[in-house]
């Protein structure tokens, strides 16, 4: 498997484009990386007046080192662009491409995650991001990558083709006094549990074990061993990104299980953001001692920093094992003002037709297992313009092409904007469309049939590559 680290885009690699008015935009090098980890560290999650005087956000800085140092799995400094003002020297807009791997329920392709977009405010409303994001585009489609994600503030990149279709963030919250006590000496027959720091020799089964996990939802990162012993040993620990990986292990079968969280508090909150367990291993029996161990995590990093611990906070996504181990009234929503709830990534998928093409056997799979298995017939799609033609024959895919709409054709449903792509990943269901938008028109009969049972409403848990 290759994530393309070290390549190149001939037309911006040695020259330099003038967007005019002192401005030139051009791909970073080695000798920008502190500007640009400095301009980061500046532009976001750090506010003040002026720009230049801003107490710099020194994990954003720390994780834009990574990214650019040349030791990252994925990315390097040529996957950055920079525009500076040639007058001052300074960078004063800058964003990367950070390759990915991602799998659809199994078929796994390239995808581009576009990051650390930001421009001096001075300098905004120029259409410097637009420009990058043109660029950016352009590498990731030489590169073949079939789509791109990004989260990030309200409507923003739905100027740029998103639209958000993936989930990210959702959770549950239990406060910390509400865990309850457990001892393993509660039950003599009990197994016992125990966690350690993970290790760059865990790597082959922490990559076994995301895979394991990955097949309950439809999109999802594929993380093989080199990029979990970048995650366990390579980042730097001040990096937002940086996480605390630890094993979970029975005292007689080893590794069965592993827990990702926050190195510090957020805000009185421990945050975990990864936590799975080998199959056939009882959810049951293990997350009361996982519990108690994370909360005195939790107590040793509030003890740390003078803080107190009020809750832990488990972004798992809408749906995961441990919450069912759980009972319901030890779990909390995260409050509405807090986005990790019901927020989502924005999703570009630059060619429909060719993203389809390489999701056949899905697609061909959820047909054989439905009311429309060995069908024959034809599905066009409307988008108010342009649109999808699928063409079935015995519950094959015969063939997934573009369609121009005639006058007066209508087409057997229609979605306006880009809301198709929110069926196509899962994130709301025909019906949820068909309630939201009132010029969404998801078709009848047949075609109703084929696009519920081709593109069901799937929870996804996407946890991309930084």
């Amino acid at each position: 498997m290759s994530y393309g680290h070290r390549w190149y885009d001939g037309d911006l690699c040695a020259e330099r484009r003038d967007l005019g008015g002192s401005l030139v935009l051009c791909r970073a090098a080695k000798e920008d990386a502190e500007a640009v980890a400095l301009f980061n560290a500046r532009v976001h999650d750090s506010i003040g007046e002026p720009f230049e005087q801003r107490e710099p956000h020194q994990e954003i800085a720390a994780c834009t080192r990574d990214l650019m140092s040349g030791t990252h799995p994925t990315c390097a400094v040529t996957d950055f662009t920079v525009v500076e003002d040639v007058q001052t020297g300074s960078v004063v807009s800058s964003m990367c491409l950070i390759p990915q791997r991602w799998s659809y329920e199994g078929v796994e392709f390239g995808a581009g995650l576009p990051e650390f977009v930001g421009t001096h405010p001075d300098y905004r409303r120029r259409g410097l991001v637009r420009e990058q994001f043109e660029t950016i585009h352009r590498w990731s489609s030489k590169r073949g990558h079939l789509m791109q994600a990004i989260g990030g503030i309200p409507y923003y990149y739905r100027q740029f083709g998103y639209e958000m279709a993936v989930s990210m963030g959702a959770g549950r919250r239990i406060y910390a006094a509400e865990v309850p006590a457990h001892s393993d000496k509660d039950d003599a027959h009990a197994r016992s549990f125990r966690l350690r720091f993970a290790e760059t020799s865990d790597a082959p089964f922490l990559s076994r074990l995301d895979r394991q996990a990955s097949e309950r939802y439809l999109l999802t990162c594929t993380r093989d061993e080199l990029l979990w012993r970048y995650e366990v040993a390579g980042r730097n620990p001040q990096s937002d990104e940086s996480l605390e990986i630890r094993i979970v292990e029975d005292s007689e079968e080893g590794p069965v299980g592993y827990l990702c969280c926050q190195r510090n508090l957020d805000e009185g909150s421990l945050r975990v953001t990864g936590y799975e367990l080998v199959g056939g291993l009882s959810w049951l029996e293990v997350t009361p001692v996982v519990l108690g161990k994370l909360k005195e995590i939790g107590q040793e990093h509030a003890a740390s920093s003078q803080e107190q611990l009020t809750s832990l906070v488990f972004e798992l996504g809408e749906h995961h094992p441990f919450y069912e181990s759980l009972p319901e009234r030890l779990l909390h929503r995260l409050p509405p003002d807090d986005r990790r709830d019901h927020y989502a990534f924005y999703v570009r998928v630059p060619d429909l037709p060719e993203f389809l093409r390489a999701i056949v056997p899905v697609l061909e799979r959820r047909l054989a297992n439905s009311v429309a298995a060995g069908h024959t017939g034809r599905l066009q799609v409307s988008f108010y313009g342009d649109g999808l033609h699928l063409q079935l024959e015995r519950g094959r895919m015969k063939a997934i092409e573009g369609w121009s709409q005639n006058e007066g054709e209508s087409g057997d449903a229609a979605f306006p904007n880009l809301t198709f792509l929110q069926l196509l990943f899962g994130h709301r269901s025909v019906e949820e469309l068909d309630y939201a938008f009132a010029d969404c028109l998801p078709g009848s009969g047949d075609a109703r049939v084929l696009l519920k049972t081709l593109f069901p409403k799937s929870p996804s848990d996407l946890w991309p590559i930084w």
